[in-house]
């Protein structure tokens, strides 16, 4: 198994622990990241949303607009551009994501994987993957 196989493994691992986690709450795991994208970044347009959830517009309207039936985000008509809709966060939404962080369930209570690394190791291997995915997105793209 090469490299980028074993990465996506990790990954993949990593979000089925948290999707199982989630699931009490629920909600998905791509709501919650839609959701909690919201908050880090206040009213955001779908197509933002698409990009930073790595997802065509279709799925990230699909993942909105159940986010929106939920009640944990509102669409708001843009100032600057009636034609335009921005996500933004309820109240609801805002309670959600802070039972979900009260909770701790999203990270393992034995640790992080990289604590297998020393500190030297750690930042070397850091320093590596951001160059891999810097030529990651120079061969696939954004």
């Amino acid at each position: 198994m090469g490299a980028i196989d074993t990465m996506g493994r990790i990954f993949l691992s990593r979000r089925r622990f948290q999707t199982e986690a989630l699931r009490p709450f629920g909600i998905t795991f791509m709501q919650f990241h839609l959701i909690a994208l919201a908050r880090r970044r206040g009213a955001l347009r779908p197509s933002d949303a698409a990009a930073e959830l790595s997802c065509d517009r279709p799925t990230a309207t699909v993942i909105a607009e159940n986010c929106v039936a939920r009640g944990w985000l509102i669409r708001r008509r843009s100032a600057s551009d009636k034609r335009s809709r921005r996500l933004m966060l309820t109240g609801e939404g805002e309670e959600l994501l802070d039972k979900i962080e009260a909770a701790r369930v999203l990270t393992p209570r034995d640790g992080d994987p990289l604590d297998a690394l020393d500190d030297a190791s750690k930042e070397a291997f850091l320093v590596s993957l951001e160059k891999v995915r810097r030529r990651a997105e120079g061969l696939y793209g954004a």
